[in-house]
């Protein structure tokens, strides 16, 4: 995949180039040899378009799928939902149409907790806007939540987020 920005006085002006759609897995519920790793390669079945910078997390009912949201693709070639689902039972992504209103954006991360909702704080969007709110998308339901802003960090993206033992989040870059 290549990708090429230029910054200008309104963000980042995006010139992309974005080209394959590698996806892949290593199933790490078996034991495993580091030395032989067996990686699972689903690229002929990915129907998503290609893109950079979304976010990903493991969630729904059974805890059997891949969410994907945000990132940015290529407008003049795609078209992308703003999340898809991957259903690891039958090996199909799905554009999911989720309750409620979220706009699109990258460079974040997705936390999810036990209770199958994903967090994702900050990111920016393509007119290079950084922000420090944080959408809650329940993988369950199927919704939209807004998060609480008390005690939050500065507007980030490209960050490194964990989900502690007592369900907190902490967030870590600039």
């Amino acid at each position: 995949m290549a990708f090429n920005s230029i910054i200008n006085q309104r963000g980042i002006d995006y010139k992309m180039n974005l080209t394959g759609k590698d996806f892949f897995y290593l199933d790490v519920s078996e034991p495993f040899n580091t030395q032989h790793l067996n990686w699972q390669d689903l690229t002929s079945i990915n129907t998503v378009p290609a893109h950079i910078g979304a976010a990903s997390v493991r969630g729904g009912a059974n805890n059997e799928s891949l969410f994907l949201y945000g990132g940015i693709y290529d407008t003049n070639k795609d078209e992308m939902s703003l999340v898809y689902e991957f259903d690891t039972r039958r090996n199909t992504w799905l554009p999911q149409v989720i309750s409620g209103n979220a706009i699109r954006k990258d460079s974040l991360k997705g936390i999810v907790d036990y209770n199958g909702k994903m967090y994702l704080f900050g990111g920016h969007s393509k007119d290079g806007t950084h922000y420090n709110d944080m959408i809650i998308l329940d993988t369950i339901k199927l919704n939209w939540e807004v998060g609480s802003l008390i005690n939050a960090p500065s507007p980030r993206s490209v960050y490194g987020a964990t989900l502690l033992s007592n369900q907190q989040i902490i967030y870590l870059g600039r």
